[in-house]
């Protein structure tokens, strides 16, 4: 018999597998295991925080996607990156290899956490993490840090950070166990539900791989994850929500649960602990008891995250309604500063001029709703080729306002995707394009990147310009009160912003794409959060994933 085990890319987690793989052919010597690598979104998305990316099966989904195709017949997992609630189809046919639980601390200068000085730079993109670095050490500054675990170390050793939180089962698993500083015992700093257990996952129907994985269950380590994923669930929480939970069995039936929920500033805390023989009905009983003493009010924040806090919005007031009234309804308090106003800029003889150079096979390709207002300021009657792209459906609905249906809207809406679209759909026709590129004076496009990349012609057409705008000294005033998050939508904005001294020290800061985030770096401001799309609601929701 064969069976195909799927895993992530990651050298911990083909170490992983090849350890399942290992007892499988300890259980049953004729058995053959052969390893299907995949690559899963939160391996490719390196560049952010996995609260601003993540939802469910952030590192699971295309595993499981094959293990429904058939590609592959088993998947090793990690427990805890494992969603609480089963998913359709596939069952989790074997818990095991929990010998670590306990979460390690790797230092720079090899300090304890109580002995990290003040202001030091720990690194983490767990929210569980997060919020008990900061119960335990409100005066450390916790940072998002991404990549595999030798790729942590390497940033701490650098001086990019002063130290990192990581599962200690990942650093013993790779031989690196001499690297923590500090493993930190449980009831101080509790783990997340089912973390250092493997799980390996089947379809629900396949009555043969079922039987081959029973072999290697551990029946002991399945009712203590039982435990604390039931915990998580009850509560509705996901494997990004600031709950830690740890079990242990003792071996004549009885398992002792203890459960934390925590406030991501990790001011409330809410501890629960007891025992039982039925792990899921204790589970059931200390969720009960724990949002009885308050756990609801801390979950129902992090669902509504937004909620009460005050945001900067810096665009022009005509343009910031869509976007003020979107964070009303997440409950947030939208603080109306326009920073820049739009001007026309440029000739419409060069618009003319470009327009006749186009050919019926070339393109136009509009990546803001300020270049279609723009540029069709310059048409006049002048009647535009069928082949006309729009970066997302708030361009597409700006261009249908003038009667232009779009050809193309890539489904992720940046001008990088709008891009690689079309090169996608013209193939080895795309270095025999132009593409017209209406745009701001001083723009920094992706899209002109990546079509000149595959050789196609673009010519940049500048249509308008951001001009700095002098606040009205009453609506400066305002942020006075202070204000928990800014949303920069241009360099210009960044440019031009002049705040109270403090007024961003613990604010979350938002920016539009790179060439934002880089004027950003250049004025000293740290940016927190860059939305995958260039939408409204992208923004909104990148905002609600850092807060919660």
């Amino acid at each position: 018999m064969r069976v195909r085990l799927g895993t992530r890319t990651s050298r911990l987690a083909r170490w992983q597998t090849t350890f399942v793989a290992d007892w499988l052919r300890a259980a049953r010597p004729e058995l053959e295991c052969q390893v299907v690598e995949i690559s899963t979104q939160g391996d490719e998305i390196q560049d952010r925080p996995l609260p601003e990316i993540g939802g469910k099966g952030l590192f699971t989904e295309r595993i499981e996607q094959a293990l429904r195709a058939g590609t592959i017949d088993a998947a090793v997992h990690s427990l805890k990156d494992l969603p609480v609630d089963e998913s359709p189809g596939l069952t989790i046919a074997a818990v095991l290899g929990r010998e670590e639980a306990r979460d390690a601390l790797v230092s720079r200068d090899g300090c304890l956490l109580s002995a990290l000085p003040a202001g030091a730079v720990v690194g983490t993109s767990s929210t569980r993490r997060e919020a008990q670095l900061r119960a335990l050490r409100p005066d450390l500054t916790v940072k998002a840090i991404r990549g595999n675990v030798e790729t942590r170390i390497a940033k701490v050793e650098r001086g990019e950070y002063d130290a990192t939180v990581m599962a200690g089962a990942g650093l013993a698993r790779l031989g690196l166990a001499g690297r923590a500083t500090e493993w930190i015992s449980v009831e101080e700093f509790l783990p997340a539900p089912g973390q250092g257990a493997l799980a390996v996952q089947c379809r629900a129907d396949d009555r043969a791989v079922i039987d081959v994985l029973a072999l290697i269950d551990d029946k002991a380590l399945r009712r203590e994850t039982n435990a604390e994923r039931e915990f998580l669930r009850c509560l509705g929480g996901g494997c990004a929500a600031p709950v830690a939970a740890f079990a242990r069995a003792d071996g004549i039936g009885s398992v002792t649960l203890i459960g934390r929920v925590l406030s991501r500033d990790g001011q409330r805390v809410v501890g629960v602990k007891g025992e039982g023989d039925d792990p899921l009905e204790l589970a059931r009983r200390l969720a009960h008891q724990a949002l009885g003493a308050g756990a609801g009010a801390i979950l129902a924040r992090e669902r509504q995250p937004l909620k009460g806090r005050r945001v900067l919005v810096t665009r022009p007031r005509e343009q910031a309604w869509d976007l003020c009234a979107l964070l009303s309804e997440r409950g947030a308090v939208p603080v109306l500063v326009p920073l820049i106003r739009i001007e026309p800029a440029g000739e419409s003889s060069a618009v003319t001029a470009a327009l006749s150079a186009l050919r019926p096979e070339d393109w136009i390709i509009f990546t803001s709703t300020n270049a279609v207002e723009h540029f069709f300021g310059h048409l006049a009657d002048r009647v535009l080729p069928q082949r006309t792209a729009a970066v997302g459906p708030a361009t597409a609905e700006a261009l249908g306002a003038k009667g232009i249906v779009p050809a193309f809207v890539p489904a992720e809406h940046t001008g990088a995707a709008l891009a690689r679209g079309l090169v996608a759909l013209e193939g080895g026709s795309t270095a025999a394009r132009r593409f017209l590129l209406p745009c701001a004076v001083d723009h920094s496009e992706d899209a002109t990147r990546v079509l000149r990349g595959a050789g196609a012609t673009v010519q940049e057409l500048p249509v308008y310009r951001t001009v700095a705008e002098e606040p009205d000294p009453e609506e400066m005033a305002v942020l006075s009160d202070g204000i928990d998050a800014v949303l920069f939508l241009s360099g210009s904005a960044v440019r031009a912003f002049r705040a109270p001294e403090g007024v961003l020290a613990r604010a979350v800061v938002g920016c539009i794409g790179p060439s934002t985030a880089e004027a950003a770096k250049d004025a000293g401001i740290t940016v927190d959060v860059m939305p995958r799309e260039h939408t409204a609601r992208a923004r909104v929701e990148a905002l609600e994933e850092r807060f919660r």
